[in-house]
């Protein structure tokens, strides 16, 4: 899975928790959901982000209990993907709106937008793209960038290894 895939997906899971919770996902939680999409055991997540194995289950026990609310199912780290395709399936097959729909692997989720409403986002996180080399010349870092524009911390890094 590429790193657009992967951050597309944990977009998708941070817009539905914000939707029901009204906070967004933290710097920890998007380390282990893309922890998770890669396969990662829960002690390469702890090293990779300095924490304790303890931490980074608790922490992912309390997202997957998160998800598990909002998605209707018992949500693990082994079902992630399938359960957030099944809540797709069952909340959005049967409207008539165009859905956002992300290809992750051989399967695919939807954040239930409207086209318009897509249009509108995609142009709003450009946006925030763009403003990356400004923020850096201004003396802020790629996490205080990241914090700032409310979006994953390897999106910011990526897009700032496009423009050097």
């Amino acid at each position: 899975m590429n790193s657009f895939d992967i951050q597309s997906f944990i977009i998708t899971i941070d817009e539905l928790v914000f939707s029901h919770t009204g906070e967004h996902l933290d710097d920890l939680q998007h380390e282990i959901l893309e922890g998770v999409v890669n396969h990662q055991k829960y002690a390469e997540i702890a090293q990779k982000n300095h924490r304790s194995q303890k931490y980074i289950k608790e922490t992912a026990g309390k997202l997957w209990k998160t998800l598990s609310e909002i998605l209707g199912e018992e949500v693990s780290k082994s079902n992630l993907k399938s359960s957030l395709q099944r809540y797709c399936y069952s909340n959005f097959s049967n409207s008539s709106n165009i859905k956002d729909v992300i290809q992750i692997n051989s399967g695919n989720f939807c954040t239930g937008k409207e086209n318009s409403e897509l249009h509108s986002s995609n142009i709003y996180q450009q946006a925030k793209l763009e403003t990356i080399p400004e923020l850096i010349k201004e003396g802020l870092t790629i996490e205080q960038i990241a914090r700032v524009l409310k979006l994953p911390l390897e999106l910011v890094r990526s897009q700032l290894e496009e423009f050097e």
